[in-house]
């Protein structure tokens, strides 16, 4: 294993089923399971007040996100489609998410159990408020 391994999953805490993470969490059960059961890759949950925020892949390096907002999923490639936005700008927004979750890469993180796989779980408030500004230049 090494130095900069990723693959200590295991040695996350569970989190608290008590939390404020955990009941933003249950606010997206459905949406979640569905999405576990189509990604093949890691998810990793950041819940914030207006939705919840997945990274989905191996951030920062290789990443996706879907976001859910209003009891519905989104992505880049719908943000795209919606809103007109180029890949040129889409890229611009990966890059911020990519440099947002960098800033905050030693927050601590909890497992979550979701149907197939274990979601991991940031619950940062400031991180959370920082991928949501992001998430709300793609609407404006």
């Amino acid at each position: 294993m090494g130095l900069f391994s990723r693959s200590k999953k295991e040695d996350y805490p569970p989190l608290d089923p008590d939390s404020k993470a955990a009941a933003r969490l249950k606010e997206h059960q459905a949406l979640l399971e569905d999405l576990a059961k189509r990604a093949k890759d890691r998810l990793e949950a950041v819940p914030a007040e207006r939705g919840l925020y997945v990274y989905v892949g191996k951030p920062p390096k290789q990443f996706g996100v879907v976001w859910y907002e209003g009891g519905q999923e989104h992505s880049f490639m719908t943000a795209m489609k919606k809103h007109g936005l180029t890949a040129l700008q889409m890229q611009q927004l990966s890059d911020e998410l990519r440099d947002i979750y960098s800033a905050h890469k030693d927050q601590p993180r909890y497992l979550y159990p979701l149907g197939p796989q274990e979601l991991v779980v940031t619950p940062d408030e400031s991180l959370a408020r920082e991928v949501e500004r992001v998430i709300e230049q793609i609407g404006s």
